[in-house]
């Protein structure tokens, strides 16, 4: 699976990560996890995904601070960026579009939908 494309799921709920993870890996994808926006930047600094998938509400730092750091550093600047969060209000949703987000998703979700969102993203079929 060397050619594989890299996912960061970045997820506080353990049961939402195995339902992604799995599909995602059913369909030839790399995933790495963290529970945290302090565990992706750790995991980030040896290791580069084609995508990254995040939840806004976490403890500490926020699906928003992660973006931030993700943006202001050169390794993962032009990352893609998904937001999965129950986030559904006005200005969280125009936040994330400010700072540029290839997309945002609103739990609970479709799995499938998810993936048409990451595959299009991407550029896949």
């Amino acid at each position: 699976m060397a050619d594989a494309t890299r996912i960061l799921l970045v997820e506080d709920e353990e049961e939402l990560i195995r339902i992604v993870e799995t599909v995602f890996r059913d369909e030839g994808y790399e995933v790495r996890t963290a529970m945290s926006g302090e565990d992706a930047v750790s995991l980030l600094a040896n290791y580069t995904p084609e995508i990254i998938i995040s939840d806004v509400k976490m403890a500490n730092m926020d699906g928003f601070g992660l973006l931030e750091w993700v943006r202001k550093n050169p390794a993962t600047k032009s990352v893609p960026f998904i937001f999965l969060t129950i986030m559904d209000d006005r200005d969280s949703v125009m936040r994330a579009e400010a700072l540029g987000v290839a997309g945002y998703m609103t739990k609970p979700f479709d799995v499938e939908e998810l993936l048409g969102k990451v595959r299009s993203v991407l550029g896949k079929k």
